[in-house]
């Protein structure tokens, strides 16, 4: 699944490029598991910067895929893990802060907690909090305006 085919485009290249290198994530999770706090790819060269939880430093690997050799280097110092902020998640904590959200779920590339908000007014009144829930419950939130239909 090489990315050499003649006029393949970027989004296709870099949606190959993911899917070939899912193995690799879920190995990651396995390997890590609650210290496991996100992962980044980079391109050019490919690479994967895994995010741990923790300070405990692991070394870089290079690991064959299906798109060729990939270059893994380890990021400790994440405050939660993927299922630290899975928990929150799940916990429902964050609807009492924003009842009107319409979307909370886990940023697993930026380590965070992603909410999304139709209505622009309430997304800026939900902005305005966003410090202090994020200090309460020691987490990063980002909040985006998500499409949706008014009645």
């Amino acid at each position: 699944m090489a990315s050499d085919i003649a006029g393949e485009s970027d989004v296709e290249r870099l949606s190959a490029e993911r899917t070939a290198l899912a193995p690799l994530n879920s190995a990651m999770v396995q390997e890590f598991g609650d210290r496991y706090a996100g992962r980044v790819i980079e391109q050019h060269p490919l690479k994967m910067k895994v995010r741990l939880k923790g300070a405990e430093p692991v070394p870089s690997r290079v690991v064959s895929t299906a798109v060729g050799s990939v270059r893994v280097t380890f990021e400790p110092g994440a405050e939660h893990s993927i299922a630290d902020l899975q928990k929150i998640v799940a916990s429902n904590r964050l609807r009492a802060f924003f009842p009107r959200a319409e979307g909370i779920g886990v940023n697993a590339a930026e380590g965070r907690i992603d909410i999304g908000v139709v209505d622009p007014d309430v997304l800026e009144a939900y902005r305005a909090r966003q410090r202090e829930v994020e200090r309460r419950m020691n987490i990063r939130i980002h909040f985006e305006r998500t499409a949706g239909v008014r009645l």
